[in-house]
């Protein structure tokens, strides 16, 4: 146990802790009558038993048994809400011969030939490897599906059990597999008899757009009780049609799950009253919208030899201020859709800091990389640092709330109470020593 001559220096690995004291949390995860010093929350004790948090409460002096933290910054475990596990990694084998979605595609679809069960579980092991030393607690991944057979891949990823991390799969199917009723209703079968962690998706885009299809997959996920997640107007394109049919179709039809719609960039290329509409709608129904700033940014308006002209984001600020729950996402990782890329959550926020423009980022915009219940459609609570919830934190020693998430990749993870990973810098060096 801690005792109360531990610091941040002296802990090490896998110690159980009694609770952290003078933690500076955002304020999206405090009670709303928290106190305030100098217009930023004042720092707080948290504590553990059985990794699990116990109590939240405004530092105290006389809380010495817990872990000094001395106001560095602490957010809840981290989530990845959209991966590509099946995809990760593939880069130096697999690249693309123009700029461009469907140039990624079309050498995605090259690649499959090296996709066997050790491959890909290599690959994926090194992307959850990665998530999870950043402080991942959450990560869902979506998985190729190319007919109604569940691809290895699927059965793959499965059997994976990383340690610390929850793991979700969606099926990810090319619209136009929904097009015959036998066969949606075949993949839809296929991912409820697969477990609870499981989502039906589709990749839907004007290059295979079909209403008939569209139609197959909702009706089929709702048959199957299924949440959804769906590669929706993964385009800049005023003829995008999937976001307008999906809130159309959410206005005339009760769907049982939630719904989780990602990418959405055409919303930034159609008018203004066009989008109000369907933020509007989707927000009726709390539909969650994740945006993937990274690799939109890379593939939308891509043309060899010219500076791209818009942003490849969807409304993010628009979503939030309907009421939209809202996440950040790394989509691919050093694959061919995006050469880049770390599985750190940071690093997509800290992208979307400057691509959407955001402020507040610590007290408030971190909940882009933090909220499970976005993801999962779960009731919404008031903090994921409520008593009974998994001890589950990331420390960022060194960071302050003005300039983070930049200057923040040391830190230290806590999982269900103990001390699981640390990545530190301790002195700085200048030219001459």
């Amino acid at each position: 146990m801690s005792t109360p001559s531990q610091s941040m220096a002296n802990l090490s690995l896998n110690a159980p802790l009694n609770g952290l004291a003078h933690a500076r949390l955002p304020a999206w995860t405090l009670p709303a009558d928290w106190p305030q010093q100098n217009g930023e929350p004042v720092l707080a004790d948290i504590h553990f038993s059985q990794g699990l948090i116990t109590l939240l409460t405004p530092s105290q002096a006389s809380n010495k048994h817990l872990w000094n933290l001395g106001g560095a910054l602490v957010l809840p475990g981290l989530i990845e809400p959209h991966a590509h596990l099946d995809k990760t990694f593939t880069l130096t084998r697999s690249r693309p011969q123009g700029p461009g979605l469907l140039a990624a595609i079309e050498a995605m679809h090259q690649d499959r030939q090296h996709w066997t069960p050790q491959d890909l579980r290599q690959r994926a092991l090194r992307g959850l490897t990665w998530a999870a030393a950043h402080g991942v607690t959450h990560l869902r991944t979506h998985i190729d599906w190319f007919d109604p057979t569940p691809p290895v891949a699927w059965h793959e990823m499965a059997a994976l059990a990383p340690t610390g991390l929850t793991l979700e799969r969606v099926a990810l199917a090319p619209l136009t597999l929904f097009t015959d009723v036998n066969s949606a209703d075949a993949i839809a079968r296929a991912v409820a008899q697969s477990g609870d962690s499981c989502l039906l998706g589709g990749f839907i885009h004007s290059s295979n757009w079909n209403p008939s299809a569209m139609a197959n997959l909702m009706e089929s996920a709702a048959r199957w009780r299924l949440n959804l997640d769906l590669h929706i107007d993964e385009e800049l394109s005023e003829r995008a049609n999937g976001l307008v049919w999906l809130a159309d179709y959410l206005s005339r039809h009760d769907f049982p799950g939630h719904i989780c719609c990602s990418h959405g960039c055409a919303l930034a290329s159609g008018s203004e009253q066009q989008a109000q509409q369907v933020l509007a709608e989707l927000a009726k129904h709390r539909v969650t919208l994740i945006a993937l700033p990274m690799t939109n940014l890379l593939l939308q308006d891509a043309v060899v030899g010219r500076t791209p002209r818009q942003r490849g984001i969807t409304r993010l600020k628009e979503a939030q201020t309907a009421g939209i729950p809202t996440l950040l996402g790394c989509d691919n990782v050093q694959d061919a859709f995006c050469p880049a890329g770390s599985y750190d959550p940071l690093d997509t926020l800290s992208c979307a800091l400057f691509s959407a423009q955001l402020n507040q980022v610590f007290d408030q915009q971190s909940r882009l990389i933090c909220d499970l219940g976005a993801l999962t459609g779960a009731k919404a609570q008031s903090s994921p640092l409520n008593a009974g919830s998994a001890a589950n934190l990331v420390i960022f020693p060194g960071s302050d709330s003005v300039t983070w998430p930049l200057n923040s990749a040391a830190r230290r993870v806590i999982s269900h109470g103990k001390l699981t990973y640390q990545r530190m810098w301790n002195q700085e060096f200048t030219h001459e020593s």
